[in-house]
This record gives structure tokens, C-alpha cells and sequence, in this order.
């Protein structure tokens, strides 16, 4: 899907990364027709911890995105009586569409971890990996 407006990032009182943003989904009307009507589905897309705060730092609205993660659908009446539903996935992981984007990644440091102890990226070295 597509997020629909920048990740924004904030911190739980226990200091845990919450982020949240709004994802949309198109998919054929009939399933499997793609060339038929499509449907637009949007849901609120919730990311915690050092992947949030990863999603925060590198994508926008706009990213193409792929997301793996739990589905809820939280039932709830507003303020003039109506009935509404939010469609929420908490997301175990995401990252960039790569039929849409190409992307240069950056392995992150461990939080505390010593700067000689970093991830060193692959291809950095000289030597044969196998």
C-alpha cells in the first residue's frame, strides 16, 4: 500500500518509540480482476520500538510499502452517535515497495554497542563471504 501521511513519531511514558501513520490498500472489487474496479481500503498503521523509529527516519507519504503485522478492526461511536470502525494492523515489519523504488540500505548501530563492535555492511570488506 501507500502511506498516506508521514510517519510520526512519539515516546510512550515507559520511553517505548510509538509511531503511527495511514496506510491505503487498492484492490480489485472482484478478486483477481485487476484490469476491473478497484476498492481503496485505508487503515491506521501503528509501529513500535527501533522499527518505528527506523520508519520515522526513512519513509513519507507517498511510500510505496510492504507490511507484515496483525490486523484489528476496532468498533466505536462517535460524538454524534454514529457507528464507526478503524481498521489498525500493528506492524511486525515494513520496509519499501522495491517494484516502485530502489533503495540503499544502512545497517543501524545497536543502541550502547561500542563504535568497533557496528555492523560492518556487506561488500565493506575485501574478503570472499563463503
Amino acid at each position: 500500500g501507500n502511506l498516506t501521511r508521514d510517519p510520526e513519531l512519539h515516546f510512550a511514558p515507559t520511553g517505548t518509540a510509538v509511531v503511527r501513520t495511514g496506510l491505503a490498500v487498492e484492490r480489485p472489487k472482484v478478486a483477481g480482476n485487476w484490469a476491473g474496479e478497484r476498492v481503496t481500503e485505508f487503515y491506521e498503521l501503528t509501529i513500535f520500538n527501533t522499527l518505528g523509529e527506523h520508519v520515522a527516519e526513512s519513509l513519507g507519504k507517498g511510500y510505496r510499502v510492504v507490511v507484515n503485522g496483525n490486523a484489528e478492526i476496532e468498533k466505536w461511536t462517535d460524538d454524534q452517535g454514529q457507528e464507526r470502525t478503524t481498521k489498525r494492523i500493528l506492524a511486525n515489519a515494513i520496509g519499501p515497495d522495491l517494484r516502485w523504488a530502489t533503495v540503499t540500505v544502512t545497517r543501524a548501530v545497536r543502541k550502547g554497542a561500542p563504535v568497533d563492535e557496528a555492523p560492518v555492511p556487506s561488500g565493506a570488506d575485501d574478503e570472499e563471504p563463503f
